[in-house]
């Protein structure tokens, strides 16, 4: 296949989005330094590629090594022989022409980014300030490995959902209760009594943690109506009313919002019992910020059961994905 077939040339000016599905998304001024046609389920796994080929096409996909101006060592002698560590290949569908409706999605990624910039500013000079900075203790951080396969997973989530107007079908099955029991089942057979207890504890945290944080920060921007529509109430948008009214045992949905139910609970729907793995896993990306004021002793337990659990998904992605692909397009209410 020629260069002539590809969307994208060698040497053209493009806007690119940060390939790192763990960082801020933001999208940067980039240049195409090379392209090859090549078997993309060697570099992405099989969810991936449907999603890229439209279940079906050939797996045989332009990829661009992008350079990021900027990137790497300021020094202009290291900057020549250490310039290309710096780039990456990636698939067409995170590149962008540059023209003013994409500079506006860029100029808009880039003030979030200021304002989140600014505020961990404002957060260090106030930390700077206490005591237990000026001892020279440091802050414990939560650590643990996210997978490669699953950091994929998460780029692939993103870019569904804030390029390509897709949205996760829901009720998603397994949800996230279903996936955090099944994982105790497997987790728990070797494992002490004791040991059972705080992995018992450890789920049921990460559970109230999903509840709680899915409206506020774990939905992209295109999933707060469907939000809404499945019943929710968003606390964030104090107007709206109740959505939920009991009926016969049953959650039931007001006309014009999608009707399942939930058995045997009153009150509202709980996140934790729609949405599945990929709003999860967002969830565990965020993890290090929301124990931040956790005791170092607990983080080093958390941070094992971290690993544990991701090392789990990306060991059972069948059971735990299911769908190969689980989206569906967005409706217009979703797409502003």
């Amino acid at each position: 296949m020629a260069e002539e077939e590809t969307k994208y040339k060698k040497g053209q000016k493009v806007l690119c989005y940060e390939p790192d599905p763990t960082k801020q998304p933001v999208i940067y001024h980039s240049e195409i330094r090379d392209i090859k046609f090549q078997d993309i389920s060697k570099l992405l796994d099989k969810e991936t590629c449907d999603v890229i080929t439209g279940n079906g096409s050939s797996l045989i996909q332009p990829t661009y090594l992008i350079h990021f101006p900027g990137w790497g060592p300021r020094s202009s002698r290291r900057r020549k022989s250490l310039s290309s560590r710096y780039d990456r290949w990636v698939t067409g569908d995170l590149i962008l022409e540059v023209n003013e409706e994409n500079l506006g999605k860029k100029k808009e990624l880039d003030d979030k980014l200021a304002a989140i910039i600014s505020k961990q500013n404002r957060k260090r000079k106030s930390v700077a300030k206490t005591p237990s900075s000026e001892s020279g203790t440091s802050k414990p951080v939560l650590k643990f490995t996210l997978p490669a396969t699953l950091k994929q997973s998460l780029e692939r989530d993103f870019v569904n959902v804030t390029l390509r107007n897709l949205i996760i079908r829901l009720p998603r099955v397994p949800n996230t209760q279903d996936i955090l029991n099944k994982f105790y089942e497997y987790a728990s057979q070797k494992m002490s009594p004791h040991d059972q207890e705080l992995l018992q504890e450890f789920i049921t945290s990460i559970t109230v943690y999903f509840d709680a944080m899915l409206p506020l920060q774990l939905l992209y921007k295109e999933e707060r109506s469907q939000y809404e529509r499945e019943g929710f109430v968003n606390s964030v948008r104090t107007k709206r009313q109740q959505l939920v009214l009991e009926k016969d045992g049953y959650n039931v949905l007001f006309p014009g919002y999608t009707e399942w139910s939930q058995e045997g609970r009153s009150g509202p729907l709980q996140p934790s019992t729609v949405y599945g793995i990929e709003h999860l896993l967002r969830l565990f990306v965020k993890l290090p910020d929301y124990l931040s004021h956790v005791d170092k002793p607990y983080l080093t337990s958390i941070g094992s059961f971290c690993d544990l659990f991701l090392t789990y998904v990306a060991s059972n992605r069948a059971d735990v994905f299911v769908e190969i692909q689980p989206y569906k397009e967005a409706e217009l209410c979703d797409i502003r």
